[in-house]
């Protein structure tokens, strides 16, 4: 699900697993907020069951490129209970 927040930032809201076979289009969904014009972003992965390596590389990445335009993004990350 993707919205905007009160503070004008969008919200991007996973759920499942994010892995190997769904990263990349959390990935097309992120640089399509960035291509809208868009530089603030939250991701809630709170609904998420396990992030692998890679999705966790791909947010460093987009995290990196959202700040080098000025913007900032947010991950908001519930660990799963042990």
């Amino acid at each position: 699900m993707v919205g905007l927040t009160g503070d004008d930032a969008v919200a991007v809201s996973v759920s499942g697993d994010l892995d190997s076979d769904s990263v990349g289009r959390l990935r097309a969904v992120l640089f399509g907020i960035l291509r809208a014009g868009h530089h603030r972003v939250v991701v809630d992965l709170a609904r998420t069951g396990r992030v692998d390596g890679r999705a966790q590389e791909m947010l460093a990445r987009v995290l990196k490129r959202i700040r080098a335009q000025g913007g900032d993004m947010t991950v908001h990350w519930a660990p799963s209970p042990t």
